[in-house]
């Protein structure tokens, strides 16, 4: 196999390894065992090496002596962090909201319209991947291919801190209305009204999670 091809593969169970973290497929604390990687993507040592090195660098995993690759459990260090980005982040994306397409907007309700019908079923975890998506299309606002790699990083992550609660539909209850409130400014071209929202919204997030981590510790 070309060192090029060994490259792609890597980056590609890479992918698909953070996409599971996102979706509540992997949770917090679990092992991932090279052997079984192997086999589950029919690829070398190497390369599935190379993959968890790439997640190693995305802060989602970390190496513990005699146990090899886990799923890493967040900290209140962590969650600080992730919410400076945030900030950063998604509040610019608002700014620069004007330049978006009509077709943007109509991804963001779709989105927000699969996490409602979610919620009414009683799907919590999808209701949290909605919401999850919701932020990430926020940052799609800008229109960087770059920005919105790295905040694929920031929502695994996120979804990590989600795993962490005792109970997914108390975690989750509250968040979809207030992702539809900012929809609703940014949609009609409120961009201050929208930031405004985002900023309370990421705040009390925040503290919110801070809470599951520290219940989590306790535990």
């Amino acid at each position: 196999m070309e060192a090029s091809d060994e490259t792609s593969l890597s980056d590609m169970i890479a992918i698909k390894l953070r996409n599971a973290i996102i979706l509540g497929e992997i949770a917090p604390g679990t092992a991932l065992v090279e052997s079984g990687l192997c086999k589950q993507y029919q690829a070398s040592r190497n390369t599935i090496r190379e993959a968890l090195r790439q997640l190693r660098y995305e802060g989602l995993i970390h190496y513990i002596l005699n146990k090899g690759a886990q799923v890493r459990v967040l900290t209140l260090s962590d969650i600080r962090d992730i919410y400076k980005v945030r900030h950063t982040l998604e509040l610019s994306a608002i700014q620069h909201s004007s330049l978006a397409s009509d077709r943007h907007f109509e991804t963001i309700d779709r989105i927000l319209t699969e996490g409602e019908e979610a919620a009414i079923e009683n799907r919590w975890n999808a209701v949290g991947t909605s919401s999850l998506f919701f932020h990430h299309a926020v940052v799609g606002l800008l229109e960087s291919e770059r920005l919105s790699t790295y905040f694929s990083t920031i929502l695994a992550q996120l979804r990590l801190i989600f795993a962490m609660s005792s109970n997914e539909k108390r975690f989750q209850v509250g968040w979809l209305e207030k992702d539809r409130r900012i929809y609703a400014h940014l949609a009609a071209g409120q961009r201050a009204e929208a930031a405004e929202q985002m900023q309370l919204y990421l705040y009390e997030s925040e503290s919110y999670v801070s809470d599951i981590v520290l219940a989590y510790k306790t535990r």
